[in-house]
């Protein structure tokens, strides 16, 4: 679940385009139609909505995939107690660590389950349905996994915390302690987690993608924006915004409030957020492509 934060204003920069420089040989290393497979392949599983055999399945490819790229796998498992229920849930972080015996770290997040009810469709009728969620929830577990399979030729300089985050879209309309759950839990039960700077994906894959400076990220972590949107530049990757859009209640925020600079790239101005229409037809490989040609060169920055 994502909501704009109310009473902020959308400013825009004004400023004039200024010629962008053509792309890095090391962004095009980046594949946005393996992205797009991996994207499809997620979504054939099913809905990944909590308590669904679905989400297992999910886990257990996310894991898969994470190691045969390299990366120490671990599993982070946490409770929480939802408003209406009687009992405890369970649920799984997915953590992959890339180069894990180096101390300089970044942190790369995202949410892989879906929601449980499709609340915004404008058909009644399936309302009650979970989604698939290739957008909200698929985008960047797709953008992550061909990142960590494109590193396998030409890591970074530095540790990579990759975390596939649980729990993001559980809760119910404005019951907001049912959200974020999986975020929130990785820094109740790592105090002492520490990056040097890092970045949550969420619904980046809209085939008529849009990413501005999301406030709560430039207020928190200017730099790591200031590095994306760079990047972005050097990347050709022109759904990347000079223009800033309302603070919003994502992953990203529990991190900020820790202390810990990790911004947010999102585009919320998608027309088919939880309804039963977030499929993968709704999205591309060209805007994965430029959401993960940027990652890969914000990664290779100084």
């Amino acid at each position: 679940m994502k909501r704009l934060l109310p009473l902020l204003v959308i400013a825009l920069a004004g400023c004039p385009e200024a010629a962008k420089p053509p792309p890095s040989a090391a962004a095009s290393a980046f594949d946005g139609e393996r992205a797009f497979a991996l994207l499809k392949e997620l979504c054939l599983i099913g809905p990944r909505n909590h308590g669904s055999l679905e989400k297992e399945k999910a886990e257990a490819w996310i894991a898969e995939r994470m190691k045969a790229c390299g990366a120490e796998v671990t599993v982070h498992e946490f409770r929480h107690l939802p408003k209406r229920a009687t009992g405890e849930s369970k649920f799984r972080n997915i953590v992959a660590k890339l180069r894990p015996g180096e101390s300089k770290r970044v942190l790369l997040g995202t949410h892989y389950d879906t929601r449980s009810w499709a609340d915004k469709d404008p058909d009644p009728s399936v309302r009650m349905d979970p989604i698939v969620g290739a957008n909200d929830g698929g985008s960047g577990v797709a953008v992550m996994i061909a990142l960590a399979e494109a590193w396998k030729t030409a890591p970074p300089a530095f540790g990579v915390d990759m975390i596939f985050f649980d729990g993001e879209d559980f809760g119910r309309e404005g019951e907001w302690d049912d959200y974020f759950l999986g975020s929130t839990a990785w820094v109740r039960d790592f105090p002492g987690y520490k990056v040097e700077w890092g970045v949550i994906l969420d619904m980046v894959g809209d085939a008529k993608l849009t990413i501005r400076k999301e406030q709560a990220s430039v207020d928190g972590a200017p730099q790591v924006v200031e590095r994306l949107w760079a990047a972005a530049g050097r990347a050709g990757a022109k759904s990347f915004l000079d223009q800033k859009q309302p603070e919003m209640m994502d992953d990203h925020r529990a991190f900020l409030k820790n202390g810990l600079p990790v911004a947010l790239l999102i585009d919320f101005e998608y027309p088919f957020f939880h309804t039963d229409e977030d499929t993968p037809d709704r999205c591309s490989a060209e805007s994965l492509g430029q959401v993960g040609r940027t990652l890969f060169e914000a990664m290779r920055a100084r």
